[in-house]
């Protein structure tokens, strides 16, 4: 009967420190998850990049940020972008007739977030995170306009969505897909299974 009792003793501090490794884990992975508002400066350093290949040798501009009401928060990202890049911005005031000017827009920002899915049968729900930058850029030089869509995809927590998104900017919140019912619904019947046939054994074992 001892050693069955020990046997159990050790069991349960083996899940305990199981336990508490798993919870350092997932606390390392929060404070690593990228807010919504970085993904989206990441994906407007990378529209910003091709305007770059696009430029050239062409080391000054005029730069004509075309952005709207809703996402002016991003335009000092693409002229950071293009500044450590080497490239002088010149005032709008400038008369120089040879001055390359480039117009900029971004017409769309947006975050979409896949169906839940759960990580392990009672891990937590993580679910894709796709955030898409999509607009256009001109050169007066090269006289063309180019289109660009950048996604940048990541899985997230859900219950992370609330902080990695932003309410002073609309556009960095997306719509979550509910959790799938079967999911919600099979955990309990498990947890209450796990436990009835733990009772069981424990009076098996009693009883011999």
């Amino acid at each position: 009967m001892n050693n069955i009792f020990n046997k159990i003793t050790g069991a349960i501090n083996h899940s305990l420190r199981f336990l508490f490794f798993a919870i350092v884990f997932n606390s390392f992975i929060i404070a690593q998850t990228v807010s919504n508002l970085k993904q989206f400066y990441s994906a407007i350093d990378s529209a910003s990049s091709l305007l770059l290949i696009d430029l050239g040798n062409t080391k000054e501009i005029k730069l004509d940020l075309s952005l709207g009401k809703f996402y002016s928060v991003l335009g000092n990202q693409v002229r950071n972008n293009l500044l450590k890049n080497g490239i002088k911005l010149i005032d709008d005031s400038s008369t120089d007739k040879n001055t390359v000017t480039v117009n900029f827009v971004i017409d769309n920002c947006n975050v979409v977030y896949s169906q839940p899915e759960r990580d392990g049968l009672f891990g937590d729900f993580y679910t894709e995170r796709n955030i898409g930058v999509s607009g256009n850029y001109f050169i007066s030089k090269n006289q063309a306009i180019k289109n660009f869509d950048i996604v940048k995809k990541d899985t997230v927590q859900i219950k992370d969505v609330e902080e990695i998104e932003d309410n002073s900017y609309p556009f960095t919140q997306g719509d979550i897909p509910e959790e799938p019912f079967f999911s919600s619904i099979l955990e309990p019947v498990v947890a209450i299974s796990a436990a009835a046939i733990t009772i069981i054994l424990f009076f098996s074992v009693r009883s011999k």
